[in-house]
Order: C-alpha cells, then structure tokens, then sequence
C-alpha cells in the first residue's frame, strides 16, 4: 500500500509541471471590452474587443484585472467582471449520482493512485483539462479547494453537445488555443459526438473522445447535419456610430485586401477590396482595425489601409491571385494568312472573339491554357481584354473572370 500511495505521489509531481505550463483561456462576455494599458479603469484603452473574442491568459490577475494576449497580439489587462474562463466552462458540470453517494478524487488519472477526497454526487466541478478518459477538476467541498482527477463517466454536463462534421469524412484536429496556429492534440472523427464547453468566436472548447480542446466552429454541427453558426453576431453599426474613415490601400493596384471575420491572418475572409474601397474604423490597432465595409464587420490589417489624403487608385482590371503562366501551345500553327498579325496586341488592350477560319459559329474560352477545362462558350464579337498574347493560346479577362482562348478567335 504504501509503494503503491509513493507512486501516485511521484506520479503528481510529475504532472504539475505540465498542467501548471499548459494555456488557460477566456473570452469576452457582453459587449465591447476595453483592453487596458495597466490593470486599471483609468488607464489608457489599447482597443474594444467585441464578446466572444478568445483571450489567452497571462499570468496571475491583478485584483479584478486579468493580463491577457489578444487575436491581434496586444498585450494589456482586461476586467475578469466581463470575462468566462475556459477553465470554468459553464459551472454547469456536476459528480455523477454514484453508490454511497460519492465518488473519488485522485491524485492521478488511474484507480492505481491515492485519493486526494471523497466527493459528495451532485457537486459541482470545474473541468481544467483532460488526461485521456480522466478529468482534472477543481472544486469546493467542506469549505476547502481541491483539485484533483475524476473519470468522465462520472461527471455529468450540462452544456451544449455537437457532433464533428466534414465534408469529405474525414478527421478534425482538436488544438491546444483557439487558432489554426496553435499544435493539434490529437483528431477526432467525423461523426463523434463532444460536449461543447464554451463558445467563442470562430472556435469551440470541446470534450470528446477522450481530449479536451479547442475545434473550430466550423466543423461542428449542433444538429448533427451542418455546421453551427458563429456564436456571436455583431449588429450593424448605428447611424450615430463614430467613424474614422480610411481607404484600401495594398501595395500593389493588382492586389486585393482581405475582411476578416476575426483579427487573425487564418479568419475566413468576408471580402476581398481593391484599393481606392472606403471603410469605416471603428477601432484602431497597431496590427489590425476592426471596420465596416458596406455594412459587413469584419477586421482589415492596419498596415494596408490609408488614413487621410485622396483614396489610392481603384480596382484594376483582373485577378491578382492568378498566377500568370507562359501558355502552352497546344494547337497546330495554321497559315499565317489565318492568324493574327506578328506581335499580337499588348496587354491590357481590348479585343473581340470571332471563329477561326473553316470553324464553327461559337467561341470556346477554357480555365487552363492547354484548352482542356471548358470555362464557357461565346458568339461571334464578344470583348474582353488581353492579359498575355500567344502564338497559339492568349490569357484573356473576361466576365470578370480571366480565360484562356485560342490565339485564332482574337481579334483586335
């Protein structure tokens, strides 16, 4: 007995060191929070983040002020009266009903470890993390904190459940922060059912499995059928809202500027603008501005919007994100009474479609420039503007959308 009481306790001291290390979460409740400079009300806002945004705890809070990372990677301190843990959940879980009326709580993630107490059912707990099928909780009983593991079939709760969908039937990685840039703790098939913990934007902390983290919403399914919305909508700004107004301003005129759903590089994007595109800003960061375009909230990189001045040029003519390829001749060159003038037209310049000689009446405009990959038929004089000019093939915008065609239905 006592070898086997040694070994839970060497078996602890082993596991604090990881649990003390391991990211504590929260995320905003209610509306706009400020994030404070210093952990006071009179201190300087460094922006308003809306609810549901996922912070990343910092450290130990400073009276009611916890110090927080945000999506946007400021650092400062935020009210914890406006926050929900992660580590707390819901507070909604609860001991199962068990024979004797208690379950233990042990040192460890075996029923080969040493009891730290015995738990009253119907107690409730906070779920800190999962060890495989084994909860690390923290609870209150007789007036004392403990902490300590329960096995998941004994605790009950109560929050939402989802089920992982995916539209090729695969696996979704659970991760360790709310973000596509934080490591996978493993995966967990379509199809499985998890218990919802807290919802945040874009990302749910989950249990299921046998692991506890954070999935994005975006493969969860609270009817078992389809994605669930994003928890948090944020509503269309009031008319005497106040604004800073700045414009799209890339690099590049070829380029285009993506709206974020969240402050982050790997959010789905909402739009895309070229510049010269108004937006109003509502809040400033050195990293990102939380906008409204046209009337959709969303997030754009500070560093590529213009304050102030005249509105750079506006949109250019094609799409910045082909990658504009050398064509590959695919056709049999024909008399050159037939084709087009040596040189061809120069990029940018307007053109029409007409049939080859000896061809039919319609016009093929394909998505590849081996001419395999039908994009859509035209009738004779349908204009477009040249991107590259080939022998055999020509890169064209057409239809908002760029083509390939061959050389001989150009005209120009």
């Amino acid at each position: 007995m006592k070898k086997k009481l040694l070994a839970a306790v060497l078996l602890l001291a082993l596991l604090l060191p990881c649990l003390a290390q391991a990211a504590e979460y929260a995320i905003v409740t209610g509306g706009k929070l400020n994030l404070r400079e210093r952990a006071s009300v009179n201190s300087q806002s460094l922006g308003r983040y809306s609810g549901g945004t996922w912070l990343r705890l910092e450290g130990s809070p400073v009276g009611e002020w916890y110090p927080v990372t945000t999506p946007d990677g400021k650092r400062g301190y935020m009210s914890g009266n406006y926050l929900t843990f992660s580590q707390h959940g819901s507070g909604r879980a609860k001991v199962s009903y068990a024979p004797g009326g208690y379950v233990n709580l042990r040192m460890g993630p075996s029923l080969d470890t040493g009891i730290v107490t015995r738990v009253n059912s119907g107690t409730e707990v906070s779920i800190l993390r999962t060890v495989g099928y084994w909860y690390y909780v923290r609870l209150q009983q007789y007036g004392q904190t403990f902490e300590g593991y329960i096995h998941n079939s004994l605790i009950n709760y109560g929050g939402t459940s989802a089920t992982v969908v995916t539209r090729n039937g695969g696996k979704v990685n659970v991760r360790s922060g709310p973000s596509f840039s934080y490591g996978s703790l493993g995966s967990l098939a379509t199809g499985t059912r998890v218990t919802v913990l807290l919802k945040g934007t874009g990302w749910y902390w989950i249990s299921g499995g046998g692991l506890t983290g954070f999935m994005s919403s975006g493969y969860l399914s609270e009817d078992g059928s389809r994605p669930a919305p994003a928890p948090v909508i944020t509503p269309t700004p009031k008319p005497d809202q106040s604004y800073t107004t700045a414009w799209v301003n890339n690099p590049r005129s070829t380029q285009v500027l993506n709206l974020r759903e969240s402050p982050s590089q790997s959010s789905r994007s909402l739009g895309q603008y070229y510049n010269g595109k108004q937006v109003h800003v509502v809040s400033h960061g050195i990293t990102w501005c939380e906008v409204y375009v046209d009337g959709i909230h969303g997030w754009m990189m500070t560093q590529y919007l213009r304050f102030g001045g005249l509105a750079p040029t506006a949109t250019p003519y094609y799409n910045p994100y082909v990658e504009y390829l050398t064509p590959v001749p695919t056709a049999t060159p024909k008399p050159s009474e037939y084709g087009p003038v040596n040189g061809g037209p120069s990029a940018g310049q307007m053109i029409s479609l007409a049939p080859a000689a000896g061809g039919g009446s319609a016009i093929n405009v394909y998505n590849d420039a081996k001419l395999t990959n039908l994009k859509a038929t035209y009738s004779n004089g349908k204009e477009a503007r040249m991107l590259q000019y080939g022998d055999n093939v020509c890169m064209i915008f057409i239809d908002g959308g760029v083509g390939y065609v061959s050389t001989w239905n150009v005209n120009y």
